[in-house]
């Protein structure tokens, strides 16, 4: 019966060594620098994918039942809407970033911007007792999936600015 258990074990830690190291998908929950199964150690889920065709950009925000808290699934966003949207620069149910350029200016200031203009899909579900951090776990999530880049809030007379920069190695 060990040698079972020991088997299955072995057998487990295999895939799960395997499976991380394929980003194919996107899985962010997947990703990890340390040896250990991200996904065993974070109490909340977050996945991330390319382009999907025939949907339009968006997002909606729900009540999950089965983690009875709060998910967000992100439907062709770029990389600047979703960061927009963690730092809560879009008005409720908008998905243009003109608008939220007009409320609070977005300052781009990366060598390549054409990067920032991919489509991307985007999913989070947190746990009851996570949802007051709903949007600090979305912003380092995206963090997480997109290190080239440091995004952060800052006072430029008065308007609040999202400034996107290259992050510098």
């Amino acid at each position: 019966m060990a040698a079972l258990c020991l088997n299955f074990c072995y057998g487990q830690s295999k895939i799960t060594n395997l499976n991380k190291g394929n980003c194919a998908t996107g899985h962010g929950a997947g990703k990890s620098n340390g040896n250990a199964s991200p996904q065993a150690n974070l109490p909340y889920k977050y996945d991330f994918s390319g382009f999907k065709s025939g949907y339009k950009s968006g997002y909606r925000i729900s009540n999950d039942d089965f983690m009875k808290g709060k998910s967000i699934t992100v439907r062709n966003y770029t990389i600047t809407q979703l960061f927009a949207l963690a730092l809560r620069l879009h008005p409720a149910n908008d998905t243009s970033t003109e608008q939220a350029r007009g409320k609070d200016q977005i300052v781009i200031d990366v060598r390549q911007p054409d990067k920032l203009n991919a489509l991307h899909c985007y999913q989070l579900v947190v746990p009851f007792y996570l949802t007051d951090n709903f949007y600090v776990i979305m912003q380092q999530s995206l963090n997480e999936e997109f290190p080239e880049y440091i995004v952060k809030m800052e006072r430029k007379g008065d308007a609040n600015c999202m400034v996107i920069k290259d992050r510098v190695y």
